[in-house]
């Protein structure tokens, strides 16, 4: 899915993660959501960021960036985040954890090797809009909305995407 406006690309911290997770196979996957229930009568719930964990123990975590107009590979502690929004918001915005690994979603992708991670390339970077993970037969999408948060969706046609490969450019 393809956003003209947002205009932001992908670091090369996030690229060499990206880099480093392809070709392992995934354990489990996380899911980490926002809960706020600043009003009552209203809960609203998002996902901040999604986690793969590899066999080798090693993970990537895929979330907003700094700004929040696109995604980033991050490193993620959840017990800091969860302490730090308690102590802010004073439990009116909370973060938990899923294993979402048996949800419909990922359920196909458990014990699969990320074959490559997919972003659209303009003028030499990679926008952070949007990425494919290609898990050969299975392929998830991964964009970021401004409102809604982190959005995980199947994907099953040809795109826009072009495999990352760490070419030096």
């Amino acid at each position: 899915m393809e956003n003209d406006e947002i205009k932001t690309f992908f670091t090369n911290e996030a690229l060499a993660r990206f880099a480093s997770a392809q070709g392992k196979t995934v354990e489990k996957v996380v899911c980490h959501l926002w809960q706020n229930k600043s009003q009552p009568d209203v809960v609203v719930e998002v996902i901040d960021n999604v986690e793969l964990h590899f066999m080798d123990k090693q993970k990537l975590t895929i979330g907003c960036n700094a700004d929040g107009d696109g995604l980033d590979a991050i490193a993620y502690n959840y017990k800091e985040a969860a302490m730090a929004l308690e102590k802010e918001f004073e439990g009116k915005i909370r973060v938990y954890a899923i294993d979402a690994s048996t949800t419909k979603m990922w359920t196909e992708v458990i014990g699969k090797t990320l074959k490559l991670v997919k972003i659209e390339k303009e003028n030499g970077q990679y926008k952070s809009n949007a990425l494919l993970l290609d898990f050969d037969t299975e392929k998830r999408e991964i964009e970021v909305n401004p409102l809604d948060g982190i959005i995980i969706d199947y994907y099953d046609e040809e795109g826009v995407y072009q495999p990352f490969v760490d070419d030096g450019t």
